[in-house]
This record gives structure tokens, sequence and C-alpha cells, in this order.
């Protein structure tokens, strides 16, 4: 410990300094885990929830991370925006329009809006997921919205009967 605190330092003081010193011991300079560039890729969710990025995919590329917590500060100022809209859905999809209420003829409620996939593009439930999860990071409170998209999805069927063979007996009692 470091002689800097008096001799009548409270038990805060004294907790405050061991951390201090415990940060100096960190394998990784601390400035470094607040720096974009030079912050180790395990911590970079933790930037990205400091820089307030909306939309975060575990499984991206380091370089895809990187890139969009540097985006965030451009994002940020203009969230609800048609721009930032677009700029989300095509980390999911490239081909989709949006169509605001008023666009549509006779207009539809003030408001809403919709993402519009065209008919020659199947996806999946994966990205009809991640399209509603961009959509709701982004949008403004007041905003409702749909998404219009042929669904591909995969199941399997079980099929299942019994037969039963025997003779039918009817019991009966009486008292």
């Amino acid at each position: 410990m470091s002689k800097l605190l008096p001799p009548n330092a409270t038990k805060l003081e004294k907790n405050i300094e061991q951390l201090g010193e415990k940060m100096t011991e960190l394998p990784i300079p601390f400035i470094h885990l607040h720096r974009i560039d030079y912050c180790p890729i395990a911590h970079l969710p933790w930037l990205a929830w400091e820089y307030r990025v909306e939309y975060w995919r575990p499984d991206w590329l380091e370089q895809e991370k990187r890139h969009a917590i540097t985006e965030s500060k451009d994002f940020n100022a203009q969230r609800g925006t048609r721009s930032s809209l677009q700029s989300l859905l095509n980390t999911v999809i490239t081909e989709y329009q949006l169509k605001a209420w008023h666009s549509f003829e006779p207009p539809l409620s003030p408001f809403t809006f919709y993402v519009i996939v065209p008919d020659h593009i199947m996806i999946s439930i994966e990205q009809l997921q991640q399209m509603h999860t961009a959509v709701d990071a982004t949008k403004s409170q007041r905003d409702l919205y749909a998404i219009h998209a042929k669904v591909r999805t995969e199941c399997h069927f079980n099929l299942s009967g019994v037969a039963y063979f025997g003779e039918k007996i009817n019991m009966t009692t009486r008292i």
C-alpha cells in the first residue's frame, strides 16, 4: 500500500486505494478497455454496451463488432429515422422496401410502416427474428410496424398409428 493516505483515512478511502493498485496490475492497460481499436475481443460486448450499440450479434467477426461500435455514435444521433432503420436492416437482408403509412392509398393509421421483402426472396425464421430485433432497436416508440415476407421453415413430422384386434365383451351387474 502506498503512504499517500493519512493515518486517519476511512475504510472506504483505503478500499478505493486498494482498487487503484489492483487496476495497475491488470494485464491490459485500463485505458485500452475504452478504446475501440485496442480493446481485447473478449471485452468488446461491454464496450458495445458503453457506446449504446443496440443490435449486437456474438457470432459476428471481430471487424464487424468493432465497426458496429464505431458506427454507434452516428447511429444514435439519428435513431428513429428512416436511414437508421435501413442501416440496421442492411445487416440482416439486402433487398427490402420500407413503406410508410402516408404512401398507401388510402393512407393507413399515422406512424405505421411496413418492411416489405420481395416475393422472390425466401427468408428463414432466424432472419425474420433478426429483422424484428433490428427494427425494435431503432424505431421510435410511437411507431407500429409489420414485416411482409415469405418465410422458409423446416420441420419433421412423426406419424404414428395404433391397431387393436380382439373381441368386444359387454359386462353388466345385477343387484
